[in-house]
């Protein structure tokens, strides 16, 4: 029996039929920061791209290859010489930002500090924290169901991986306030700006006050530690310190700040999802898996090439820019049958959203405990329903994201077990 949410297919009762004009556009000369592109626009581009021309050329921000199959995305991802992350993976760019550690970077230098990084992500550390971020979680979620109703985007999705990532990483609960704003400004800037002063001088000031504060006040956090680790046989600078906290400050909260929204979303506007779960709470991880995939937080990377480079057939020369369209990938009907539709019965599912080689996502682990015990926590509440429908839009032409979730929980006496 196929386990799929009712009416669970990637559309609303309110989804306006796409532009045609802007469809055959966006399919021939793909930009993702288009103000006509948004997320369910994309997937019909999407779709339109990789049946007809998997591997294409795009004319916009001076020309880049646009790469949409599963296995093309999944190769090109794997093959790190050839498709360099060194040029950085966002797209256009203000010139003079700095790149964010290890994504944008190449070996031996990605190597060095992803190994950095690393610790307070690896498996092990994140299963230490289960006891904490459960704790997290039913703080977070508590207050909602005592009283009867609010907004799973403010009250949830955002502050949850915030103070989930400043528990791992050491955040102070003043950093961990101030990410959200200071990432919404980025990306409303990154990409238009002439230099990088909009945006990235609030951050490093952000950083140096966390810092200053892990070297004068040290705990056992590991921020703590890194500030006195040395790295490539020489104390830490406080350059190479700003690039990764970046990375852990922004990715560390938006990929599964974007995820756990859309899933939050799901569960409210088809309560039959969270009767599925209730009965069968061994299907959680397929829910967060089929999330991850159906509604890719970030739904594309880039990359440049350091020689020619052949997929599907299509010669790319070196030093071109190319898009890896991972939203339409994890939707490639030859690698996941009816792939437009949220089954819970998928098996094995091999998405692309964390990457894949050697910038497979750090923070992976840590994602998926947040994600999972949300879903656990509120299996012992009563069910929500959504009130409104979000707006969907993206920022930094990649990031999806849902402005608000209001919800209302039916009364005390209907939660716990389905018979």
């Amino acid at each position: 029996m196929t386990r799929t949410a009712p009416g669970a297919h990637d559309s609303t009762p309110d989804r306006e039929a796409p532009c045609r004009s802007h469809l055959a556009r966006l399919t021939a000369d793909f930009d993702a920061h288009d103000p006509h592109l948004s997320p369910d626009l994309a997937v019909d581009v999407h779709r339109a791209i990789r049946t007809a021309t998997p591997v294409t050329r795009s004319r916009a921000h001076g020309g880049t290859w646009i790469v949409s199959r599963y296995d093309d995305v999944r190769a090109a991802l794997a093959d790190h010489r050839t498709f360099s992350s060194a040029s950085g993976v966002f797209f256009p760019r203000a010139p003079g930002t700095p790149r964010f550690a290890p994504l944008e970077y190449d070996p031996p230098e990605q190597t060095r500090f992803r190994t950095a990084m690393k610790p307070p992500l690896q498996r092990s550390r994140v299963r230490q924290l289960h006891g904490a971020l459960a704790d997290l979680v039913r703080r977070h979620i508590t207050p909602i169901t005592e009283r009867g109703h609010g907004d799973l985007i403010a009250e949830l999705a955002v502050p949850l991986p915030l103070a989930a990532v400043g528990l791992a990483v050491g955040f102070t609960e003043h950093a961990q306030r101030s990410i959200r704003d200071l990432t919404s400004n980025t990306w409303a800037r990154m990409a238009t700006d002439n230099g990088p002063a909009g945006f990235w001088p609030a951050f490093t000031e952000l950083f140096d006050h966390e810092i200053r504060r892990a070297r004068r006040q040290p705990g056992d956090d590991h921020l703590s530690a890194l500030v006195r680790a040395p790295f490539d046989g020489r104390p830490v600078s406080d350059e190479d310190l700003h690039v990764m906290l970046v990375a852990y400050a922004i990715a560390g909260h938006e990929t599964t700040m974007n995820t756990l929204a859309h899933l939050l979303w799901q569960l409210g506007t088809r309560p039959e999802l969270q009767t599925e779960l209730r009965r069968d709470p061994g299907l959680i991880p397929a829910a967060v898996d089929e999330t991850l995939r159906l509604w890719t937080p970030v739904d594309h990377g880039t990359r440049v090439t350091t020689r020619p480079a052949v997929l599907s057939g299509t010669g790319i020369p070196a030093g071109a820019r190319v898009i890896l369209l991972t939203g339409a990938a994890n939707r490639d009907p030859d690698v996941f049958p009816d792939p437009d539709t949220f089954r819970l019965d998928r098996g094995t599912n091999h998405h692309l959203t964390f990457g894949h080689g050697i910038h497979y996502c750090l923070g992976a682990h840590l994602a998926r405990t947040e994600l999972t015990h949300v879903l656990q926590e509120f299996t012992r509440h009563p069910p929500f329903i959504l009130t409104r429908q979000p707006t969907r839009s993206y920022e930094n032409g990649r990031h999806i994201c849902l402005d608000r979730l209001p919800v209302r929980f039916a009364p005390a006496r209907s939660s716990g077990p389905c018979p």
